[in-house]
């Protein structure tokens, strides 16, 4: 049996678009904002609550 031998080619990967960093940093950024300013209201409901209990 002779069977005829193709040569292996590699097949090409199709390249993909660069994705920028940038959504997760907005996404970071805007988490440590979020987070800040909760951190704000809740220091100054901690100091109202402070003043309307005491």
């Amino acid at each position: 049996m002779s069977e005829k031998q193709h040569p292996i080619v590699a097949l090409k990967q199709p390249q993909r678009p660069q994705r920028s960093r940038s959504p997760r940093n907005n996404l970071l950024l805007s988490l440590k904002k979020n987070d800040l300013e909760l951190d704000f209201y809740s220091k100054l409901m901690d100091k109202l609550l402070e003043k309307v209990l005491l």
